[in-house]
């Protein structure tokens, strides 16, 4: 009889787990069809990269502004070689490009990857439910002056009704959503293991917490209730996947370091286990979270693109930007 070791006993453990918890989150205000089955851990994952652009003063210093797009840039470059896309969500560098004439964002659509905005923005209880949306709203209108389209949101996690202020917007999506966001919750729907978070830094792990709650998407209306399915609902939200250059110091606590090996080993593990989750009767997806304050590693990265192209190989994971998600997800 075959004996196995504890590890492999504890990851089985973990996939079971995942899978309960994501049957009941499917079933959860799903429409019975899609009620009446755990996902099958068949589906195709679509995948992206999500890239805060954030951190360089974009607006107010030109020389850091050059040096943020040459490196946007750099690394399209090297993920175009692949066939990869980025979801590049933007504030501070929507206003350079206005600002000093380069039109980056333009041309970054018009070379296959997906734009949105990072708002940043509802972070504060000071924030009023009329200054979230139209702040909201303005960042939408300065990114579609660029000649772009913008149909998603992030950095909107609020103790607001930051759900209503995505949709009265004209937002169809929202990315990035972290524990901070659970305050808008009536106090009788906060999950267990809602804290009392001072502000989004101290809430800021991805939610939901649990990988098997992170690949199907789902829909809702309303902030006081957004954690679960509203088949109706007019706002979509994708949820977040893990840091790209922080996956292990994230798993483990470790101080941050470069991107490297043992951050690729837990992605293999990640990605291996969100793939029992996917269900080939649902739209599945999937991204890295990325924060472009500073750069990585060119050789990592390519490490790390080869990885995720191993999947891609195999036909189980697309590359596919948030855009080309809510086109999915709106037409189920």
């Amino acid at each position: 009889m075959r004996r196995f070791t504890q590890p492999q006993i504890h990851r089985t453990l973990k996939i079971l787990t995942g899978l309960l918890l994501l049957a009941a989150l499917v079933c959860a205000g799903c429409p019975s069809s899609a009620a009446d089955a755990a996902p099958d851990g068949q589906g195709l994952l679509h995948f992206t990269v999500m890239v805060h652009l954030e951190g360089w003063d974009d607006d107010t210093r030109q020389a850091a502004f050059e040096k943020h797009a040459a490196l946007v840039r750099q690394y399209a470059d090297l993920f175009e070689q692949y066939g990869a896309c980025l979801t590049l969500e933007s504030k501070e560098f929507t206003a350079g490009c206005i600002a000093w004439g380069d039109n980056v964002l333009k041309e970054m659509e018009e070379r296959g990857h997906g734009i949105g905005v990072h708002a940043d923005i509802g972070g504060s209880r000071k924030t009023t439910q009329r200054q979230l949306t139209s702040g909201i709203r303005e960042m939408k209108q300065e990114l579609e002056s660029l000649g772009v389209t913008v149909r998603h949101v992030s950095g909107v996690c609020s103790d607001k009704d930051w759900v209503r202020a995505c949709i009265d917007a004209g937002y169809e999506a929202v990315t990035g959503t972290v524990s901070y966001a659970l305050w808008s919750l009536d106090e009788k729907n906060r999950p267990e293991g809602f804290e009392p978070y001072k502000n989004p830094a101290a809430g800021h792990a991805p939610y939901p917490w649990n990988i098997a709650g992170t690949v199907i998407p789902w829909r809702t209306s309303d902030g006081a209730n957004w954690i679960v399915n509203d088949p109706a609902g007019e706002l979509i939200l994708i949820p977040s996947g893990i840091s790209l250059p922080f996956a292990y110091e994230d798993a483990t606590g470790a101080e941050k370091a470069d991107l490297n090996t043992a951050d690729l080993e837990v992605w293999r593990e990640t990605l291996d286990e969100a793939l029992t989750y996917t269900d080939s009767r649902a739209v599945n997806t999937y991204y890295a979270s990325w924060s472009l304050g500073s750069g990585v590693n060119l050789n990592a990265l390519e490490a790390w693109l080869q990885l995720i192209d191993e999947y891609v190989q195999d036909g189980r994971v697309v590359w596919t930007t948030v855009p080309e998600m809510i086109d999915l997800v709106e037409g189920e």
